[in-house]
């Protein structure tokens, strides 16, 4: 039983498999084909140029295949993406007089919140940090009875350690309590730190 394999020939000009008895590469089209294994009798430049393209096919191929393992050991050694926690900061906040700003973020059950603050504009200014639950803050925001589960007022540089009762979107809120006719703005240093109370073992 002849042997299919060796019926095929090589195409003289792209390298490509030559079907047996065919006219033309059905790749490149070119009518020129060699036996496997008798590139030897072709001509000294034809036999090098079907060496080299051989060679170039077969370093793409090894390309190919280096960069497809290369992705997918990265994509299994690489971990998950994370965003930074937005109550895990260090900057400087500035409120108007008669208003506030916040730092918002979700906290789960038992995990808590540690860090500081400080007036540095202008020094020694009071300030008044208040932490809200979800539904309070919406309150809080429309002007409503807003019940704060955290309240420091009167002081112009303290430190924060807040451990939220149960998992919720809270909201750490600095007002500012000068009337909006002083014109006061007041920045704030602010360093926070999101911690989680899981024990690892």
């Amino acid at each position: 039983m002849p042997d299919p394999v060796a019926s095929y020939g090589t195409c003289t000009y792209c390298g490509d498999a030559f079907p047996p008895g065919g006219t033309a590469c059905p790749t490149c089209g070119n009518p020129g084909s060699v036996a496997r294994g008798a590139s030897g009798g072709l001509p000294k430049r034809t036999r090098y140029r079907l060496r080299l393209v051989q060679g170039v096919r077969g370093a793409i191929i090894v390309g190919v295949v280096v960069g497809l393992a290369y992705l997918m050991v990265s994509a299994a050694v690489t971990p998950p993406p994370s965003a930074p926690d937005p109550l895990t900061t260090s900057e400087l906040l500035w409120v108007g007089p008669g208003n506030f700003t916040a730092l918002s973020g979700e906290i789960t059950g038992g995990d808590y919140v540690v860090g500081n603050y400080t007036v540095v504009n202008p020094p020694g200014a009071p300030i008044t940090l208040l932490v809200f639950n979800s539904t309070a803050f919406t309150l809080f925001v429309a002007h409503g009875p807003a019940s704060p589960l955290y309240n420091a007022s009167g002081e112009s540089s303290a430190r924060l350690l807040f451990s939220a009762p149960y998992t919720d979107t809270y909201h750490f809120v600095w007002v500012n309590g000068f009337a909006p006719t002083t014109r006061l703005v007041l920045g704030i240093y602010v360093v926070t730190n999101y911690e989680s109370n899981a024990l690892v073992e």
